[in-house]
């Protein structure tokens, strides 16, 4: 997955849907286009606490597909 491709939007997506339930309040403003270039790579929600839930949500994801890939690499 690369940053703003097609899956991590999809990512974003069921993140915004799974994680809803446990921002007590925090709203999902996404970082708009315009802003991109003026905030660090890091930053996919204007929200500290959204973006913080987004990154930790975002290093499952990638573990995930890593152990899928090496148990498939092994089978």
């Amino acid at each position: 997955m690369k940053a703003f491709d097609v899956e991590f939007y999809r990512l974003m997506q069921q993140f915004e849907k799974d994680v809803s339930k446990i921002t007590y309040g925090h709203k999902f403003d996404r970082v708009s286009k315009e802003d991109r270039p003026h905030v660090p790579s890091t930053v996919f929600y204007n929200d500290g606490y959204v973006n913080d839930l987004f990154r930790a949500y975002m290093l499952g994801y990638s573990t995930e597909n890593l152990v899928e890939a090496k148990e498939a690499h092994h089978d």
